[in-house]
């Protein structure tokens, strides 16, 4: 009974670690069809064609092509997040932190272009008609960054570094600055995100700090 119990238990973790990678492979084969074809192209046959598989196998592990969107989406941000989230906490003031997070989102633009790619083409392409995001990944995704730019704003205020303003406010005009980066990045590979960057930080410097 130990042992039929024992081999259950592997098998059914060999199958989880099975599926994990099948999904990663789902993943990374839509990063690359939609950073390379786009949005509307980047269909459930194509990106089971790039992955080696029969379009059948997709279901098994995403209900539909919103899911493996929303799986792209989550991806991106988990890698980003991974890449920034410890050198952005570490900064002693929340100056430094604020541009660590301006800065360091351009490096991750220039670092991740195909990731980049992806998600600017879900982005692009998934609005409904009111302007809302259609996929529920991006939202949320969406939401917890303004959410922990917010933080560090408010982290300098309660400090004394930064002057009264809205957060929410100026978290989305941090973020729509970035924004504007990446479209500039999309449109010419060879342009110099950081240079730019490290400028609207000195903007935002200045728009955050006490008597500046």
């Amino acid at each position: 009974m130990t042992d039929m119990t024992e081999q259950t238990a592997d098998e059914t973790s060999t199958l989880t670690f099975i599926q994990r990678t099948r999904r990663a492979q789902l993943v990374e084969c839509a990063i690359n069809v939609l950073a390379e074809d786009g949005y509307a192209a980047a269909s459930l046959s194509r990106i089971a064609k790039r992955a080696g598989v029969s379009r059948g196998v997709i279901p098994y592990h995403f209900a539909d092509r919103g899911e493996l969107l929303d799986a792209v989406v989550a991806e991106v941000y988990g890698i980003a997040t991974e890449q920034l989230s410890v050198s952005i906490q570490s900064q002693p003031t929340a100056l430094l932190a604020v541009r660590r997070f301006i800065v360091g989102s351009a490096q991750f633009y220039q670092d991740f272009p195909t990731h980049m790619a992806a998600l600017h083409e879900i982005v692009s392409h998934s609005r409904s008609d009111d302007g809302s995001l259609q996929h529920t990944e991006q939202s949320r995704a969406n939401d917890q960054e303004l959410s922990a730019v917010g933080e560090l704003l408010e982290r300098g205020k309660q400090s004394g570094e930064f002057r009264q303003f809205s957060t929410p406010i100026m978290a989305r005009t941090v973020r729509s600055a970035l924004d504007g980066l990446l479209v500039q990045l999309r449109a010419d590979a060879h342009y110099d995100a950081i240079a730019d960057a490290e400028e609207l930080a000195d903007i935002f410097e200045c728009a955050l700090i006490l008597n500046h």
